[in-house]
């Protein structure tokens, strides 16, 4: 008796198609951006001259890190005017604004 016999059409059909011809789940795009506009001027105090990466996407949020003009990033994903981005390994929110990419996001 072989294997086939004991699986039900239905099964078969959905794993063959695994193997045979199934379409494969886009791949995402891998989109950088750059940092840029922000004031030359550093301080801290005022939060210009830096683009504050945030654990999440609002301004209220704990800072983890800062990028500056020229500043490349990859980003992973948008939510309103946030962008989800990598920094020193970690990812973190920042404002969309301060972000030029190509990536029609």
């Amino acid at each position: 008796m072989s294997f086939r016999a004991f699986l039900p059409a239905a099964v078969l059909t959905a794993v063959a198609g695994l193997w045979i011809g199934a379409p494969t789940p886009a791949v995402a795009q891998y989109c950088e951006d750059t940092v840029h506009g922000l004031s030359g001027r550093y301080n801290l105090g005022t939060g210009s001259g830096f683009l504050a990466v945030r654990t999440r996407p609002n301004s209220s949020s704990r800072m983890i890190g800062q990028l500056f003009n020229g500043d490349h990033t990859e980003i992973f994903d948008r939510r309103g005017n946030w962008y989800q981005v990598e920094i020193g390994g970690t990812t973190g929110w920042a404002n969309a604004r301060w972000l030029r990419n190509d990536c029609g996001y």
